[in-house]
């Protein structure tokens, strides 16, 4: 929440949003916070749980929102889920307004959480110059990295 730092006037996509936790609490300093993701039985519980959220079905590679619609955009712990990762940053691009903000959480490929979910199924973790190359080719500026334990946290600015 100190790096996004949500205000009123924002309007918040949260990419793989899971069960809505994160974008509840984004919603309360937000209002107009949306939830995207793949798992129609986890927006179906987001729709009950967090009637706040605007939660919707739908990958990151395909957003149906129209160009420049969002002030800011988070990834939490979810980017290594995305089939097309060029594609999702492309999209991202289209549909953040300019000086629009992307934050992305993710965890290391040698952390214990990103082992035991690539046993469950195929991801593609990047490290920290990869993602930030991914971003840089999209038109975006690194403003902030913040290392943790597990991962890091990166936040760009749409040039």
């Amino acid at each position: 929440m100190d790096l996004l730092k949500p205000s009123r006037e924002d309007v918040i996509l949260d990419v793989g949003a899971g069960t809505g936790v994160i974008a509840n609490k984004v919603s309360t300093s937000c209002d107009e916070t949306f939830a995207l993701e793949p798992n129609p039985d986890r927006v179906d519980y987001m729709h009950r749980k967090f009637p706040e959220v605007k939660s919707f079905v739908g990958a990151a590679e395909n957003i149906q929102f129209p160009e420049s619609y969002f002030t800011k955009i988070y990834a939490m712990n979810s980017f290594h889920h995305f089939e097309n990762q060029d594609q999702a940053v492309s999209e991202f691009e289209r549909i953040l307004k300019p000086g629009g903000l992307v934050l992305v959480s993710e965890i290391t490929a040698k952390s214990v959480i990103s082992k035991i979910e690539k046993s469950l199924s195929k991801l593609n973790f990047q490290n920290l110059e990869s993602l930030q190359k991914k971003f840089e080719l999209a038109g975006f500026e690194t403003a902030q990295l913040e290392r943790t334990k597990q991962g890091y946290f990166l936040l760009f600015q749409k040039v």
